[in-house]
């Protein structure tokens, strides 16, 4: 299939949002492209000739990378929470932070290798970690209108017990979920959802209950699969919030290890329930990831600055993969447009993360 867009000669920020297919490989071949919602089965491991040589489906299946992942909050908390399946690893994260008294509620576990219950339905489907001191669950209904991630941990140490319900509202009226199928060379893709969501809910630890239920409360779901290289690398950054309008904004860029990102990519300028396709980016950290991060286009609509306020990061070696990540929280200064030049964001109040990756593996 054709990109989606290029109607004018112009760049990929041009391209229109096309339905979501019904899967995501036809007849052995990805559906190349950007859509405005999920496809019904992201059926990466039908694909044909991923390399230069047959392979089995087991081989598949070891080589496409899957994880889903919330980012979420209000003006005084973010979190993120995250079951990663690396295929050599598994990987268990959740972080809330408390801006306000600048303190941390987190989990952190890499396993051997696991299923955590990711499959090719999204709307439906339920994955989970459960652990004899943590627990971690998130269920995807999608035609019943909701999503629902639920978190419970024991106290370790001295790291203090806590819980969460969080429930995000999916429907057209407040939302505008966008899928992208993006290659990675030779018949090689990833395939990635994002929608920004309301969220209402619940968080409790040892000192309080506090409920999510202001018009500042939202998160963005993160459905990703991907053929990525044996050297992965990629440049993320996301933010939400309220801005001075009173609109619900979210945003994601991504500079990764995608072919011809002019044409396909998956960054995103939300406004409540409009979503409008953005230009390629490019990420450069002047003082290295603790400091702060400026993320741009060549077209002028993206023109940020990332200031890192709470560092998050991971180092392994090992024989079979090493890894690399920092992925700070924090907040951002300067403006996102959008495409057509009717919508102008300061991002002064959005607040979010950033992700400089490398993982082989």
């Amino acid at each position: 299939m054709p990109p989606d867009g290029d109607k004018t000669g112009r760049p990929g920020y041009d391209r229109v949002f096309l339905p979501p297919p019904d899967t995501i490989v036809d007849g052995g071949v990805f559906r190349l492209g950007c859509f405005s919602g999920p496809a019904a089965r992201a059926n990466m491991l039908d694909v044909q000739m991923p390399y230069h040589y047959p392979v089995p489906r087991w081989f598949k299946a070891l080589r496409c990378k899957e994880w889903r992942a919330f980012q979420f909050g209000d003006s005084r908390f973010y979190a993120m929470a995250a079951l990663y399946e690396g295929k050599t690893f598994s990987l268990v994260l959740f972080n809330a932070w408390d801006k306000e008294r600048k303190k941390a509620y987190e989990f952190r576990k890499v396993l051997p290798p696991r299923s955590f219950g990711i499959g090719e339905n999204l709307d439906g489907s339920e994955i989970a970690y459960r652990g004899r001191k943590f627990s971690l669950s998130m269920a995807s209904p999608l035609s019943e209108g909701v999503v629902l991630v639920e978190v419970e941990a024991a106290k370790r140490g001295p790291r203090p017990a806590f819980s969460g319900s969080f429930r995000f509202a999916y429907n057209a009226r407040q939302t505008a979920p966008c899928s992208a199928c993006m290659p990675l060379g030779l018949n090689r893709a990833l395939y990635s959802l994002k929608v920004l969501m309301p969220m209402e809910g619940w968080f409790e630890t040892k000192d309080e209950r506090y409920d999510f239920a202001a018009a500042d409360s939202m998160g963005v779901l993160d459905d990703h699969k991907g053929y990525y290289p044996f050297r992965m690398r990629y440049d993320w950054v996301s933010g939400f919030g309220v801005d001075q309008k009173g609109r619900r904004v979210g945003f994601n860029l991504t500079h990764n290890q995608v072919k011809d990102q002019s044409l396909y990519n998956e960054n995103l300028l939300w406004i409540n329930s409009r979503a409008f396709p953005l230009p390629p980016v490019r990420v450069t950290r002047p003082q290295g990831p603790a400091g702060v991060w400026h993320i741009q286009d060549t077209e002028g609509l993206v023109d940020l600055l990332f200031k890192p306020e709470r560092k998050h990061s991971i180092k392994l070696d090992t024989i079979v993969m090493a890894a690399d990540y920092h992925g700070p929280f924090g907040s951002f200064e300067g403006v996102l447009r959008s495409p057509d030049g009717g919508e102008k964001v300061d991002a002064k109040t959005l607040y979010g993360m950033g992700e400089q990756k490398f993982l082989r593996a």
